[in-house]
């Protein structure tokens, strides 16, 4: 069971998982960017995972894909709440991708 909650703060989509995130309940999130990015145009998300309990493996590939959209719509993406091999395996994005451990640390890296 994967509980998706958005909200916005300063112009940044704040979108916070908790339970489990799988490969086949990642199109909820999906679903939520798309709609976000396309019909919204809102170029700066922080995805919190604190409350994630689990991770498929699987599901990178799928993430990455996601990543490039938002990417491409020259947004930045921050990440609060993953553990240091996940970090390794999503990789680096000069000046587009961050990692923090606490979301009040966003404002730090990305403003609008």
């Amino acid at each position: 069971m994967l509980e998706v909650t958005a909200q916005i703060n300063r112009g940044i989509m704040f979108i916070r998982l908790e339970g489990e995130l799988t490969t086949s309940n990642f199109y909820k999130v999906a679903e939520e960017i798309n709609y976000l990015l396309y019909k919204q145009g809102i170029l700066m998300y922080v995805f919190n995972l604190e409350e994630v309990k689990k991770v498929d493996q699987g599901l990178l590939g799928m993430l990455q894909n996601k990543l490039t959209e938002i990417f491409l719509h020259c947004g930045s993406v921050v990440f609060c709440g993953l553990s240091e091999g996940l970090k390794k395996k999503i990789g680096k994005r000069k000046d587009q991708l961050f990692y923090v451990k606490e979301e009040k640390e966003v404002f730090q890296y990305i403003s609008i």
